[in-house]
Order: structure tokens, then sequence, then C-alpha cells
């Protein structure tokens, strides 16, 4: 890593993205938009390179390996829709989603690491868009901050909408 990598220093707060993909072994998309962002990320595009500098990004390409392994659309090898067990998931069950929820805590608790985003990739069986959900925030400036990167991508991708047009 070179001088500018601000993350990189000793010391330093780390801004963290954490990425997450293909909870549902049939959204297939959703691997090849994770594979996209990593081919972004590494390559040597200035935008990569200043994102690289700047922020921390963990990636978990494949949250359900073994559903996917199987063929199977919404479930794990033991039955589980992972995605409805985040609350509460065990390491003998659901073990993907008890290592990265562990890990997001353990980061939560670090005051060097601050989480700024976190993205999970799906894609839809009938929606062709790209599309977001975000979280209801009582506090509007919590709401406002996460508005911020659909409104950004919306102006930037023409793919996107802010707007829903399905």
């Amino acid at each position: 890593p070179h001088s500018a990598a601000v993350n990189l220093r000793p010391g330093a707060e780390q801004k963290v993205v954490f990425i997450t993909a293909r909870v549902h072994p049939g959204e297939t998309p959703s691997s090849f938009v994770c594979q996209g962002i990593i081919d972004f990320l590494v390559s040597q595009h200035p935008i990569a390179k200043i994102l690289r500098d700047h922020l921390v990004f963990k990636i978990a390409p494949m949250l359900n390996p073994d559903g996917v392994y199987l063929g199977n659309y919404r479930c794990s090898l033991m039955g589980f829709n992972l995605n409805r067990h985040w609350a509460n998931p065990s390491p003998w069950a659901h073990p993907t989603l008890h290592g990265v929820k562990q890990l997001i805590v353990e980061m939560y608790n670090d005051p060097k690491i601050n989480l700024e985003f976190y993205i999970d990739i799906h894609a839809h069986s009938t929606m062709m868009n790209g599309f977001m959900y975000g979280n209801i925030f009582e506090n509007e400036e919590r709401f406002q901050r996460q508005a911020v990167f659909p409104k950004l991508l919306c102006q930037n991708a023409e793919d996107f909408s802010y707007v829903s047009k399905s």
C-alpha cells in the first residue's frame, strides 16, 4: 500500500464498506453484480484507487454456498431461508450468517472501525431494473444519510432509477 492509503495507517480509523451476496441461491445475478464490484475495486481505475485509499472493503460474495451447490432457489442445505435468520443465527445451522454477524458486531464495538455502509446484493425473479431497500429510521438524519447512495447512483447510472418504474 502506498502512503495515501488513509485506512491503512497504524492507529487510523478504518472506514468500512461491507458487501454480501447470494443469500438466496437462485438469485444468480447477485453473483455477477458482486463479481463486477470486485473487478472494479481491484482495477486500476482512478476512482477504484481513491476508494481503496479511503475505505476498507469486506466482501462475502456467497452467503449460501451449500444451497447454490445443490441448486436450491431460496434455502440452504438444511432447508433454511437464511435471510430470515439474521436476528439469531446459529453457528451450526447458519454458519455463514453467524460469522458475518459476529464480524459486524466486532466492528461495531471497535472504536477504530466505522461501518460506513452495508450492501446486501439480491436479485428479483420478475423485476428487471435495479432497486434498493433501506432501513426505516426514526432519526431523520440517519434516514437522509442512507438515501444519499441511491440518489447518487440514480444520477450516475442510467440503469438505476430512484423512482420505481415497475
